[in-house]
C-alpha cells in the first residue's frame, strides 16, 4: 500500500507551501475531486483510504478524511465502496492510535454522512 502520487504530490512540502497560501491544502484537494467525474471519484475513494492510513499526522489524516466524505459526495452514492468495507477495521484502528482528536471527530462525521453503522 503506498500514496497515490496525486495525494503524495499535494502532501509534499505541504507546510511550506501551506505558509505561503494558507489555503494551499484546501484550493489542491478540491481542484482534485472537482476533475473527476461521480464514478472517477467513486474509484478514487480507495486511494484517499490508503492514504489515510499512510499518514501518522493527526492534522492530515482529518483533512483526508474530509476529503474522503467529498469523493462519496461527488459519486453520489449510498453504496458503501467494497475497498472501504474491506478496510475499515484497520482504518478505525489506524484512526484510533493517531496522536490527537481532529481525525477522530471527522471520521465520525464522515460515518454518519455515509450512513455507516459500525
Amino acid at each position: 500500500m503506498c500514496i497515490h502520487k496525486e495525494i503524495e504530490s499535494i502532501l509534499d512540502n505541504w507546510i511550506e507551501k501551506t505558509n505561503k497560501n494558507e489555503f494551499y491544502l484546501a484550493h489542491s484537494f478540491d481542484k482534485l475531486i472537482n476533475r473527476k467525474n461521480s464514478a472517477e471519484a467513486f474509484e478514487y475513494i480507495s486511494q484517499m483510504i490508503d492514504a489515510i492510513v499512510e499518514t501518522n499526522e493527526d492534522f492530515i489524516a482529518s483533512l483526508l478524511i474530509f476529503y474522503l466524505n467529498c469523493l462519496y459526495e461527488k459519486a453520489n452514492t449510498t453504496e458503501i465502496h467494497p475497498y472501504l468495507s474491506s478496510k475499515i477495521e484497520q482504518l478505525e484502528v489506524h484512526i484510533f492510535h493517531l496522536q490527537g482528536e481532529y481525525s477522530k471527530r471527522e471520521y465520525q462525521e464522515f460515518k454518519r454522512d455515509v450512513r455507516l453503522l459500525r
